[in-house]
């Protein structure tokens, strides 16, 4: 279902933020993660609502109607300091400038303060957390982000299969196949559709891992 409170100019960044997130070379962990990274932004800009105060609304209109790319992201860092709905909108929209310009630890500084009332949102929030913590070679905080993410999206079927994969990538690179198996195992068993539909082979990599588990 299409959010009322999003307008062309907002769909517009939406397709923006994609072309950008695809183009990030610092994503480390290959197709799956960076699919995932783009889904999770696309979710989080659409799907909060611009409100509050007059003068936080006015100044992310502004940032939002702004065609120079650094001209707005200083309107949203301003937007970001006004509070309310579209203040928190702001830092989220910092959030995703930073990560895609290669600044994790200001990008979550920005995903910390912002104050989500919406659960999906705020789970795609702490997923993007996760992928900083990643690029920041922190994977425990990548993975402590991406179990948030998980218990926020609440089963979630869209979502918490692409936070499961973000896991099972992250235990990989640690060397950890019992538990990259054991991800891959929970998407297999509890999201068969999501396995069904991909364009990869989910069981693959889970038997790859089991195997490797194993020795």
């Amino acid at each position: 279902m299409e959010n009322p409170n999003v307008t062309p100019q907002q769909t517009d960044r939406a397709e923006e933020i994609v072309a950008k997130a695809k183009a990030n070379k610092k994503t480390v962990y290959g197709v799956l993660i960076a699919a995932a990274v783009i889904v999770a932004a696309v979710i989080i800009y659409i799907n909060v609502a611009a409100a509050g105060s007059r003068k936080a609304d006015d100044a992310i209109a502004k940032a939002d109607m702004e065609q120079n790319d650094s001209i707005a992201t200083s309107l949203y860092a301003e937007a970001a300091k006004a509070g309310y709905k579209s203040g928190n909108r702001a830092k989220v929209e910092m959030g995703i400038r930073l990560f895609n310009d290669g600044k994790y630890e200001e990008a979550i500084k920005y995903l910390d303060d912002a104050d989500i009332k919406d659960d999906i949102v705020a789970a795609g929030v702490y997923s993007l957390k996760g992928d900083c913590y990643v690029n920041l070679d922190k994977n425990a905080d990548a993975l402590k982000c991406y179990d948030k993410a998980i218990g926020t999206a609440d089963g979630n079927t869209q979502l918490v299969p692409l936070f499961l994969v973000k896991k099972a990538n992250v235990y990989r690179a640690e060397g950890d196949y019992a538990k990259e198996a054991a991800a891959y195992k929970e998407l297999i068993d509890e999201y068969p559709e999501y396995v069904r539909a991909s364009q990869t082979d989910i069981r693959k990599f889970y038997e790859r891992a089991q195997a490797q588990a194993a020795k």
